[in-house]
């Protein structure tokens, strides 16, 4: 073996190792200053910050970890599917990040382009162990001469009695094990071999560097670099107008004095939503949660959507006002906030990225007077087409410039979340990738919550279908239930009776 393919050899060896025993050998070798060296500290984006922060307030919260599986039914070629993620990472700067204190500040460090490596998830028989074991590809010594990885396929498919509860709990343990934003990777890919040609990919990213849109992004540009390596050419991708860390930095220098100031003068003294609990509130915030949910069929969904287009107002605003509706009658408040995310992608230069974009508007609820429903409406929809000219301004500013005191109890401003998505279509659905048929497998849930209640639904042809996420510590599943039971009511009969009042929509 020559010098240079020995050389090339080892780097393959070095990649392949988990990323804890690669950033040790690399300490030991000086690697890393080497590595830092080469990269640049580029500030974090005002939504980066608050994950990174989040992070660092509780590093073993994965309530932030973004999970996406994806059923394969072929011959895997996993040497090309490791090969497509390193052309992704060496392509978008920010899957190859590392987040850093530099001069007492937080900051994105991008290192040089290194192969990603694909692990295999080995699912216990018996079904008996806490988490998924991580197969090391390489031997105990990563100099030694010998094979490289071994084969998974030599261990045999997981036998029928795993396939299930010990894949889901293999799973789990996979989208739920921290990651180190510090010195690893923010991505991480796994494979669990279900039966000859049936594999489940899982694909974990930690929020700090993508959102919803960048998925659709990532599983467009892997199918491709994936069919590429295994047809022998190039892939055939989007040129990149610019890259995650330069947009950061364009966006810690943007003014956004005239928006804060709209924010500011529409969110003064907004109150906490005060939600009866069945637990005493515990002194620090913890992110635990549980999930109930939802289905309403397209009989009960189809009076509101109508009265939304005979009022001028989106189905999003019809929903936002029903959920409202329901904070408001469980609470005892007419006035209170909901936070609503948003794709934070005003330029079009932005589509082809990966990285974190999103924002979320806070929407003050008005619900003094007892309005009637239709009245309410008219209310959400003036309230969400002002907030939307302003939403460039990041919901960390917005924070700051009302001054909001900060509380370790709750979070900030929106103890509540509203999201109507678009069902994904596209490349997250794709039904191939390459010479192989894909199928979405549904993620494992992470049994956190990023608020003390949140509601995300969607509209299909089975109806609206969503999931209500709540506080754990907060509130009993039975509760949880009456709300999303008191939700689904207030669509129903808002939808059939526009012009009843508030009070006897409860």
């Amino acid at each position: 073996m020559t010098t240079p393919d020995r050389r090339e050899a080892l780097r393959r060896r070095l990649a392949d190792l988990p990323p804890d025993r690669r950033e040790a050998l690399l300490r030991s070798l000086g690697g890393r200053r080497d590595a830092e060296a080469a990269g640049r500290a580029w500030p974090l984006s005002p939504g980066q910050e608050r994950l990174w922060f989040l992070s660092r307030f509780d590093p073993g919260d994965t309530g932030y970890h973004t999970p996406w599986c994806v059923r394969l039914r072929g011959s895997l070629d996993a040497d090309a599917l490791g090969a497509a993620f390193t052309r992704i990472a060496e392509r978008h700067e920010v899957l190859r990040t590392r987040f850093r204190m530099v001069a007492d500040t937080p900051a994105q460090i991008v290192l040089p382009p290194s192969p990603v490596p694909v692990e295999w998830i080995t699912v216990p028989e018996d079904g008996a162990a806490e988490g998924a074991a991580v197969k090391d590809p390489v031997s105990e010594d990563p100099i030694s001469e010998g094979p490289v990885s071994e084969d998974p396929v030599s261990e045999g498919p997981v036998s029928e009695g795993a396939v299930g509860e010990g894949v889901d709990r293999a799973l789990a343990a996979f989208v739920n094990r921290p990651f180190d934003l510090e010195n690893g990777p923010p991505l991480r890919a796994g494979l669990i071999r279900l039966g000859e040609d049936d594999a489940l990919l899982c694909i974990v990213l930690h929020h700090i560097v993508v959102d919803g849109w960048s998925l659709d992004v990532l599983m467009r540009e892997l199918a491709e670099c994936y069919a590429a390596r295994r047809e022998g050419r190039e892939p055939e991708l989007e040129e990149l107008p610019t890259q995650y860390p330069r947009h950061a930095a364009r966006e810690r220098a943007r003014d956004h004095t005239a928006h804060l100031a709209y924010w500011t003068e529409r969110l003064a003294g907004a109150p906490a939503l005060g939600l009866p609990a069945d637990r005493p509130r515990p002194p620090r915030w913890t992110g635990n949660g549980g999930r109930e949910h939802l289905l309403l069929p397209p009989e009960d969904v189809a009076p509101l959507e109508r009265l939304a287009r005979e009022t001028r107002c989106t189905s999003f605003m019809a929903l936002l006002a029903a959920y409202q509706a329901m904070l408001g009658g469980a609470a005892g408040q007419h006035d209170f906030c909901v936070g609503v995310p948003v794709a934070g992608r005003s330029a079009s230069e932005l589509a082809p990225l990966i990285g974190y974009f999103g924002n979320t508007l806070a929407l003050r609820a008005d619900l003094s007077g007892d309005p009637t429903f239709r009245e309410l409406l008219l209310r959400v929809r003036e309230v969400t087409l002002s907030a939307m000219r302003h939403a460039d301004a990041p919901f960390e500013a917005v924070l700051a410039a009302l001054r909001v005191p900060r509380d370790i109890s709750r979070p900030p401003l929106c103890q509540a979340m509203f999201n109507l998505h678009n069902l994904p279509k596209g490349d997250l659905l794709r039904t191939s990738m390459g010479d192989l048929d894909a199928e979405h497998h549904p993620a494992p849930p992470t049994a956190r919550t990023k608020a003390e209640i949140s509601v995300d639904v969607w509209r299909g042809p089975e109806g609206l279908g969503g999931v209500l996420d709540y506080s754990g510590d907060l509130f009993t599943p039975a509760t949880a239930r009456r709300l999303a039971d008191a939700f689904a009511h207030v669509v129903r009969l808002a939808g059939a009776e526009p012009d009843r009042r508030l009070s006897e929509l409860s």
